[in-house]
């Protein structure tokens, strides 16, 4: 997002009502109509979808700058996903006909958003690839490094992971039990490749991490 679309769209969606969210509260529940479009100041919202077993698929993250649900906007689809605050999360929340005006007034702005969109498209068509062909372990690995690459923090001990996956939270990224999730995290501390402290998780070498990845698929690239 260039500095002027950047600045288009915080002025836009700050002239509109600002709601604060802790950690763990839902801000859109699926099948719910919206109130309106929610657009992040701060904080982190994760996207996922639970079927009827209650088995729960993760989907995405949003992060600051971000603005959601617009396929309801856009292509009128109602809503089937819940939005919950990963952290302490600030939104601003405008109507809906006043983002599709505004998105219709300001082609930058619109322009930037497909971009977006498309790169989120790439990542997607990657996660079916990994789930689909990949090991429980592998994806895991993967997972963990995708946490490094968004929220990873370089400390004297290693890469901290700020927002931490937990073991449910893992199983719902990689579509598998929570049981089969914990073995892998377990593997992966065996091999002091992952640590704990406290309840966050700490990555001791990435270097020795991506190697153990190249070990295990050594035929493919490193792709996150």
């Amino acid at each position: 997002m260039t500095d002027t679309v950047k600045r288009k769209v915080i002025d836009f969606f700050t002239a509109h009502p600002l709601l604060l969210y802790k950690k763990g509260e839902m801000i859109l529940r699926a099948d719910d109509t919206p109130h309106g479009v929610c657009y992040i100041e701060k904080g982190i919202v994760r996207q996922y979808s639970i079927n009827g077993a209650g088995e729960t698929l993760m989907l995405q993250f949003y992060r600051p700058g971000a603005f959601f649900p617009m396929t309801w906007v856009i292509n009128d689809i109602p809503n089937r996903y819940f939005f919950e605050a990963a952290t302490a999360v600030s939104i601003r929340r405008a109507p809906r006909e006043a983002v599709k005006t505004f998105i219709d007034d300001q082609p930058e702005v619109l322009k930037d958003f497909v971009e977006r969109l498309l790169l989120g498209v790439s990542g997607l068509w990657l996660r079916i690839e990994h789930l689909v062909l990949e090991s429980a372990y592998v994806k895991t690995i993967l997972l963990i490094l995708y946490y490094a690459e968004k929220f990873g923090v370089k400390d004297a001990k290693g890469v901290a992971l700020e927002v931490s996956p937990t073991h449910k939270e893992i199983s719902a990224w990689i579509g598998t039990t929570r049981e089969t999730a914990s073995l892998q995290v377990e593997a992966l501390k065996k091999k002091k490749l992952l640590v704990s402290r406290g309840r966050q998780l700490v990555i001791p070498s990435m270097t020795a991490l991506e190697k153990e990845l190249s070990s295990v698929r050594p035929d493919r690239s490193l792709q996150k």
